[in-house]
């Protein structure tokens, strides 16, 4: 009776741990496999060269959100959710509340990512280019452009866009240039909007690449695509 019971109770955990990993709350990767930022992503800049391009790239997104359409553009980008920002630049809902499943791939995508970028951020605790120089940075309520509640390195922004567009690659490759477009231009808004140095940007794409290639590899996030790709062709039939 026992041995039934250990069973039984084995099986409501393995099927509770499957729904937890296809549900996007803990991700794709054991932390063993998750990849250290701190090893592969070289220390922001403080002086020299790149930081003088850090400063230049700051200047310039200031003259940029200048333009009316600009910055309306980044504001509109700084307003919705990563879902809607990929929804928009497809023409259509493939990040739909319908699409369970593509919903659960990338979520679950974007947690393994952050589990990496958040160590690497509070590691280097490098202020954002706003709150060094003091000035208001774009946002749409005025409070909030004095304001940040996370550090700049690496942008967490970057991080989400460009495994967005990673992932849902795999899952509708005839949208790949789209899809990688969509990711830079969300990033490059930051970047205009004060909210991040170019630095920043560049640590979160290359943080995204290397947690994008260890989820290749991973079984559990190749199950959870192929179902997102049977979802898709599904969706596309209607």
């Amino acid at each position: 009776m026992r041995k039934v019971l250990f069973f039984l109770a084995a099986a409501i955990l393995i099927t509770s741990c499957t729904q937890a990993y296809r549900n996007g709350k803990y991700g794709f990767l054991t932390t063993g496999e998750l990849p250290d930022a701190i090893k592969f992503l070289p220390a922001p800049p403080e002086s020299g060269p790149a930081y003088d391009k850090d400063v230049e790239a700051y200047e310039m997104g200031k003259k940029i959100r200048q333009d009316p359409k600009v910055r309306d553009h980044c504001v509109h980008q700084d307003t919705i959710d990563m879902n809607t920002v990929f929804n928009e630049a497809l023409g259509f809902e493939i990040l739909g509340s319908e699409n369970n499943e593509i919903v659960s791939l990338v979520a679950g995508a974007v947690k393994d990512a952050h589990k990496v970028a958040k160590p690497a951020k509070e590691y280097y605790k490098r202020l954002k280019p706003f709150q060094v120089f003091n000035e208001p940075s774009l946002k749409l309520k005025s409070e909030k452009a004095v304001s940040s509640s996370t550090y700049a390195y690496p942008s967490g922004h970057a991080v989400r866009s460009w495994m967005c567009a990673y992932v849902l690659s795999d899952v509708a490759p005839e949208y790949k240039k789209q899809l990688y477009v969509c990711a830079q231009d969300y990033s490059d808004c930051r970047v205009i909007m004060g909210r991040h140095w170019q630095t920043d940007i560049d640590a979160g794409k290359l943080l995204a690449t290397k947690v994008y290639e260890k989820l290749k590899q991973s079984s559990a996030y190749q199950e959870q695509l192929e179902l997102a790709r049977e979802q898709y062709k599904a969706m596309k039939k209607k």
